[in-house]
């Protein structure tokens, strides 16, 4: 689903596909989608980690990590470097290989997407080994960052206006804490689990999947407590996902977008770019190769190194979300993508 909303908000205004303002509103869904269930995911294994050992371990973290996002994300940074050399400036280039890009408010098109994984690195910078330091503070931690959310965007809107609220690591950090504050309460919600799998719980998603749209009405209200809500909504959104298990989140084309999604994400920026007259990025053609671009990635890049990362780091990936004894549910596959980003 995070991919889906991204994608549509991208083809939004390319050419042959017609401008849709509230598309593009929906794009910023996809990303705090995946940030919530990132946090969600990477807190689980972290807490189940130390659970089992006492400890967390950095290195065995960061290797999984540097083999599961820099392989697929390196080899489309240098394709799109050396294919648009001509427009991209040294900052850009720098930013973008470095996952700095949310800090760099000039960049072209082509790579302004990776703003997402710069957020998304920084906070595995800075998680785990604040888990690490802190573990027996670590509610109150996520519980200063979920509550800080609105003051730090009224703060970066005063000091740099719109851009302050774009990119920067601190305006996203509230949806990586409120998916971790889920993960670290899971004892505590376990209570109400018939309450999350009960069918009536679906408004609480359907109502979630409205907020984006008050936007059209107040983008500053929006900003100041409606982003708030949107992370808890998704968050609990996710404990409905996960224990209701939908067979329409399970099919086919679901898993398989979901395993390409990764890939897909980086290839479809040289496509989908609406300032661009070229034949490559109109519809549908724009959208055919980038779906071509990503399923070779993910067979050519992504599942080579996943597979080299099983061997080099010695351990197969936990199952992360639990789905009774039958193992964990297949209704995860709804956010399939994240999962494939975000854990082991």
């Amino acid at each position: 689903m995070c991919i889906s909303f991204v994608v549509l908000s991208h083809l939004s205004g390319t050419g042959n596909f017609p401008r849709s303002h509230l598309l593009e509103i929906y794009g910023n869904l996809g990303v705090r989608i995946f940030l919530v269930v990132s946090g969600y995911l990477i807190t689980a294994q972290l807490l189940k980690e130390h659970g089992r050992t006492g400890s967390i371990s950095l290195r065995t973290f960061y290797a999984r990590r540097s083999l599961r996002i820099f392989p697929a994300a390196y080899v489309f940074m240098i394709v799109a470097i050396v294919t648009h050399w001509a427009v991209l400036s040294g900052g850009n280039m720098l930013t973008a290989l470095t996952y700095t890009v949310n800090y760099y408010q000039r960049g072209d098109h082509v790579l302004g997407h990776l703003w997402s994984l710069g957020v998304e690195e920084q906070f595995y910078l800075l998680w785990p080994m604040g888990l690490l330091l802190f573990y027996r503070r670590r509610l109150w931690i996520v519980a200063v960052a979920v509550a800080a959310g609105p003051p730090l965007r009224i703060l970066f809107w005063l000091t740099w206006g719109t851009a302050g609220l774009n990119h920067p690591f601190p305006v996203f950090m509230d949806a990586l804490a409120m998916g971790s504050a889920i993960s670290i309460l899971e004892p505590q919600l376990a209570r109400f689990q018939q309450a999350f799998s009960s069918r009536w719980f679906v408004i609480v998603p359907a109502l979630t999947a409205l907020l984006p749209a008050s936007q059209l009405w107040s983008s500053r209200a929006y900003q100041i407590v409606g982003l708030s809500a949107l992370h808890l909504g998704i968050a609990l959104s996710l404990k409905h996902v996960m224990l209701r298990r939908y067979a329409v989140l399970n099919v086919w084309p679901v898993m398989w977008l979901g395993a390409i999604s990764y890939s897909l994400y980086l290839w479809q920026q040289i496509f989908l770019n609406r300032g661009s007259s070229s034949l490559w990025t109109a519809f549908p053609q724009n959208l055919v190769l980038s779906i071509l671009l990503a399923t070779a990635s993910y067979h050519l890049v992504e599942r080579p190194f996943l597979k080299l990362r099983e061997l080099w780091t010695g351990k197969r990936r936990p199952h992360l979300v639990g789905g009774g004894a039958s193992g964990p549910s297949p209704a995860i596959s709804e956010v399939g993508e994240v999962r494939r980003v975000a854990s082991g």
